[in-house]
């Protein structure tokens, strides 16, 4: 079905495909789209903080900016949704285009700049809403150029954080630190070990204040060298955070075959999918080495099949996050990669998933050692 659909799709400008599946959510009942997607076994159920999951799987920060297809999403099987980022005032991201197609690699590159409708509103929306999917929270510091009107004051990217902390905190399952984005001018300012203390130091004190109790994870980049990649997770697990989503999309290009004048034509932005699988695996790998098994680990970047999936669950993901592969692999990309996690643990005789997080036998056994 999705190779009848996929060409018509790939023929509209990728933001304009993102707004049509995004209609198409209010239109197509969310009882048959899960009767054809779902796939739920016990071998896979977990649970993130005191939520319980039906699946490790989740929706990447970046599709469901403001929390208007969370339910959607869990009728294409997904387990969880994360939304966002949000960012403390209404953004209109950077100027269009600015999200692009790189079917050779099956990646995308993208700058959009964080369009999203601001922690009031979102808080507002989901004050109303009542999801059956569960869901996280994905936090980052609203760009320069979202505060250009003359009657905002910009206030420093910390205290920018904390508005959005607090206005969010009480909503979804956990919520994210967004440290890096390569789509806006800030960057990845709050990831340099000095600027983050800060940050986590007076993060802590605002959870600890509003009595937060779920899981709050620090999203980074797999440009993040490892000095600084080092000191930035002693600073989290100092600080009492709860694990890490690995990795935000890379400002590199190494992974992917464009030519030099087709890199220059694209322009800036982050790039995810396949081309990012690699960064992305080395740095759940490091990770790992720092952390103890009270830190949970989100593998996030170029999962395009079950291969890839495994990968970073044997490097020591014990939850996932797509987006690119979604776009190239279709609707029913999260109910094949379950079907055949879930076959994979049955054919082993192992229980749960989770048995697996970080086996050295199952690396072996793809390759990945």
């Amino acid at each position: 079905m999705y190779s009848l659909l996929k060409p018509l799709l790939f023929w509209l400008d990728p933001e304009t495909a993102h707004t049509a599946v995004k209609w198409s959510g209010k239109i197509i009942p969310l009882t048959l789209l899960s009767s054809l997607t779902r796939f739920e076994s016990s071998r896979l159920s977990c649970q993130i903080g005191a939520t319980v999951l039906k699946n490790p799987i989740g929706l990447a920060a970046g599709f469901d900016k403001n929390g208007d297809m969370i339910d959607f999403m869990g009728g294409l099987g997904f387990g969880f949704v994360e939304i966002g980022s949000v960012t403390a005032h209404p953004c209109q991201g950077n100027p269009k285009p600015r999200l692009f197609r790189l079917p050779q690699d099956q990646s995308l590159v993208n700058r959009l700049g964080l369009p999203n409708s601001g922690s009031t509103a979102v808080a507002k929306k989901l004050f109303h809403r009542s999801c059956q999917t569960p869901f996280g929270i994905n936090i980052a510091q609203t760009p320069d150029f979202a505060l250009s009107h003359p009657k905002k004051e910009k206030s420093s990217g910390i205290d920018d954080y904390l508005e959005t902390f607090a206005k969010l905190h009480a909503y979804g399952a956990y919520l994210v630190l967004n440290l890096s984005c390569p789509n806006t001018s800030e960057g990845c300012a709050f990831e340099q070990p000095k600027v983050f203390s800060d940050l986590a130091r007076q993060v802590a004190a605002t959870r600890k204040t509003l009595g937060v109790t779920k899981p709050v994870l620090i999203k980074l980049s797999p440009d993040l060298k490892l000095p600084d990649l080092r000191k930035t997770v002693e600073i989290s697990l100092a600080q009492g955070f709860d694990g890490f989503v690995l990795t935000n999309t890379t400002s590199s290009r190494v992974g992917v075959r464009l030519r030099s004048h087709q890199i220059d034509q694209i322009g800036p932005g982050g790039l995810s999918g396949k081309g990012l699988a690699d960064l992305s695996n080395q740095q759940i790998q490091k990770v790992c080495e720092m952390i103890d098994d009270k830190q949970m680990i989100v593998g996030c970047g170029g999962i395009m099949s079950a291969t890839d999936l495994m990968t970073k669950l044997a490097l020591g993901a014990r939850y996932f996050q797509i987006y690119t592969g979604l776009v190239y692999q279709g609707p029913f990309f999260i109910k094949g990669l379950l079907t055949e996690l879930d076959a994979f643990c049955q054919k082993r005789g192992v229980k749960n998933y989770q048995e697996l997080v970080g086996n050295k036998e199952l690396a072996r056994e793809i390759g990945t050692l």
